[in-house]
């Protein structure tokens, strides 16, 4: 275990520096503004200025922070605020900084992305709350299990770009995900996610 420990207190921050191009658009126009109604049409998700992350402990107490390096995804908003829209994540694409955690990841004790390869969240709703975030549902589809999952999102316009932020706990247990060697990364996770969206 002690070389487990060396290693992932060595790696577990190696991805700060990738938020470097979370706001690659911030700059492309001088109005962006925090909106309570997300603007109408068909918007994708670009991949170059977005970001899926996640955060976990390993051991119960070493910080894990990684991220999923192959995703796409789409949102249609029609002229009466109705919304429908994905994300798909490619599970082999997972990156915590140390392969052989990843490969771990990758394998039967956790994700088993051979069996199955794609996460997958569907958003359902998205509704103003009364303050600077709305309320978003929607449920995520992880291994043969769809999750339930409500939580606050900041969305920011500006021009042909759509920014959305959010983060959601995703409890192992509750997910059925069965994972045999929990305390190698923890029972939780923390999905972040920030998104640049352009008009398709």
């Amino acid at each position: 275990m002690s070389d487990e420990h060396d290693h992932e207190h060595g790696h577990d921050h190696e991805h700060h520096h990738d938020h470097g191009h979370d706001h690659d658009h911030e700059h492309d126009h001088d109005h962006a503004l925090i909106v309570e109604r997300l603007p109408e049409g068909a918007w994708k998700i670009d991949p170059h200025g977005s970001e899926v992350l996640f955060k976990a402990k390993a051991f119960g107490f070493l910080p894990v922070t990684g991220l999923f390096e192959d995703f796409h995804g789409e949102l249609s908003v029609d002229a009466t605020g109705g919304i429908t829209g994905h994300l798909v994540v490619q599970m082999a694409s997972i990156n915590s900084g140390w392969g052989r955690r990843d490969d771990r990841l990758r394998g039967a004790d956790y994700f088993q992305v051979d069996k199955y390869p794609e996460m997958v969240f569907t958003l359902e709703k998205i509704e103003p709350s009364g303050s600077e975030h709305q309320d978003l549902s929607g449920s995520l589809q992880i291994h043969d299990k769809s999750v339930p999952l409500s939580f606050p999102v900041y969305a920011i316009a500006h021009g042909d770009h759509l920014h959305l932020e959010g983060e959601v706990i995703v409890d192992h247990d509750v997910a059925g995900l069965g994972w045999s060697k929990p305390f190698f990364v923890g029972d939780r996770l923390r999905l972040d996610t920030a998104l640049t969206l352009t008009r398709a």
